[in-house]
């Protein structure tokens, strides 16, 4: 659910030039206070220090490789500090925890309130996320905020949590189609590791919650010295925002949830929602398809399409196409049949020439893509998931589930779907193992500050049902964003959309409003 993936706030492929300048603390009117010495800081304390070298994985992602010259700016005026925040706020006078926190002042003339952001995952690290924001399209923020990045707790800088057994454990190859006794198999091997790290240190695991996420922004905000947070978030962000909203509704200022997460907690509902999208997205796909079958030749008709490719991939399930670029079996159709909507043509092209019995030119735009940088806290991220879901801890129920969505979906329900609540082997859940949360997720509610929730019109992660949903919790306004991205609002055509918001500009939060990027 990372935003960070999408234009403007995305991974970017390549390598980070040498020489390239590192985000350093700042200098003139901005400088940042010494570090605190002697005494340990205290529960709510802002201390700023020295911004430490950012990874060339933190770099590309945040602007080096697209934004380079923006990127080396603006990294030369942040400013780096730790908040000490409670593990646990019903306990707060108890184990405490240091939180990373980057703030990039407002480049305006007069007095600035901060804009925290967050990109998701859950498990992202956002604390260079403001360079991000800045170099790219809605950079006209800085003209009148501050804009704060924070790792939260347990990723990033901010204590990472780690579980080595699960992080390491390895699916296998995966098959069409798991049987119970692989999808079983796995599950047990998973519980068994989460188990073994939530034994560790149980008291670290039950403080990774959505909730304690909320109140550690509320305290920035205190040590800010804000009457009020303004904040962004995206994806997995759009749950901590509503969170923040509810708990503190007269503290949030003004809100943009991005690629929204469902308000219903319910894990077996998010994976059925998203697969739902998932279907209906290749149905739009074979249309596509057919209003160009002089092209591709797969049919005239999105019916015609649709058959001809079932039976192209019933066809190489049994029989691959083995040539010497590689193996297309069932696999690799579906992946072409699951293509976003940018990579239509490169899947129709790839799928037209399987149906000829050639490999596709180049292997195609549906093969598997490069890994992202490593930024992604994945057991913290797990843990802050798997706070925020119910019915995650049955295999039984998580795989009688996965059989409806297979009879449900024919198309794609027996892929795993793509949440961060699945498990590697569909029919499994990535919270196998943990501990039930010890207190139940907060139910979204309304706030003072104004609200937009944005959805992006055909993407499957945070599907447009979702942000519907949360709005008919928190009320604001809804704005659709007529592509397939996940998040990226903020670096693609409808950056102004997003500076306008924050600006309290007529119009830019309009209900049913519509952006054509």
């Amino acid at each position: 659910m990372g935003g960070a993936r999408s234009r403007g706030v995305r991974t970017v492929a390549g390598v980070m030039l040498a020489g390239l300048l590192a985000a350093a603390c700042a200098d003139g009117d901005v400088r940042p206070q010494a570090a605190a010495t002697g005494a340990p800081p205290r529960t709510g304390e802002l201390t700023w220090g020295t911004c430490p070298e950012p990874s060339e994985a933190e770099a590309q992602v945040w602007g080096a490789a697209e934004h380079r010259p923006a990127y080396a700016r603006h990294a030369a005026r942040l400013r780096c500090g730790t908040l000490t925040v409670p593990a646990d706020w019903t306990a707060p006078q108890g184990r405490r925890l240091e939180l990373a926190v980057a703030l990039l002042p407002s480049t305006g003339d007069g007095p600035a309130e901060p804009l925290a952001l967050n990109p998701g995952g859950p498990g992202v690290s956002g604390r260079l996320m403001p360079i991000g924001i800045a170099s790219g399209g809605a950079r006209a923020l800085l003209d009148r905020y501050d804009l704060v990045g924070l790792d939260v707790r347990g990723t990033g800088r901010s204590g990472p949590a780690t579980c080595p057994a699960a992080e390491s454990l390895d699916a296998g190859p995966q098959p069409a189609a798991p049987t119970h006794r692989t999808a079983r198999a796995y599950w047990n091997r998973l519980a068994r590791a989460h188990a073994t790290c939530a034994e560790a240190d149980p008291a670290r695991l039950a403080s990774l919650t959505t909730t304690n996420a909320a109140h550690d922004l509320d305290a920035l905000r205190r040590a800010l010295r804000a009457p009020r947070l303004h904040y962004y978030g995206v994806s997995w962000g759009t749950s901590l925002g509503a969170t923040y909203r509810t708990l503190f509704p007269t503290h949030s200022g003004r809100t943009l949830l991005e690629s929204v997460v469902s308000p219903d907690p319910d894990l077996r509902g998010l994976l059925d929602g998203v697969t739902r999208a998932r279907e209906q997205r290749f149905e739009h796909f074979t249309a596509w398809l057919a209003a160009r079958s002089d092209r591709y030749g797969l049919g005239i008709t999105a019916d015609e399409v649709r058959t001809r490719l079932l039976s192209l991939r019933e066809r190489l399930t049994t029989r691959p196409l083995r040539t010497s670029d590689g193996t297309y079996g069932r696999v690799e159709t579906d992946q072409y049949l699951d293509s976003e909507p940018a990579d239509r043509a490169g899947a129709g092209a790839a799928l037209s020439s399987l149906a000829r019995g050639r490999a596709p030119a180049g292997g195609g735009d549906g093969k598997p893509r490069a890994a992202a940088p490593p930024l992604v806290a994945p057991f913290a991220g797990t843990a802050l998931l798997c706070s925020q879901v119910t019915h995650a801890a049955s295999f039984a129920e998580q795989w009688s589930a996965y059989g409806e969505r297979r009879t449900a979906y024919p198309v794609l329900g027996a892929t795993r779907p793509m949440f961060p609540g699945s498990g590697e082997v569909p029919g499994t859940s990535t919270c196998a193992g943990l501990p039930a949360p010890e207190r139940p997720p907060v139910e979204p509610g309304r706030a003072d500050g104004p609200l937009l929730l944005v959805a992006h019109r055909d993407e499957v992660i945070t599907p447009l049902p979702w942000a519907r949903a949360m709005r008919a919790r928190t009320g604001g306004s809804l704005l659709v964003v007529g592509d397939g991205e996940h998040g990226g609002m903020a670096g693609g055509g409808c950056a102004e959309r997003v500076v306008g918001f924050f600006a309290g500009e007529e119009g830019a939060a309009v209900e049913g409003g519509v952006c054509e990027p």
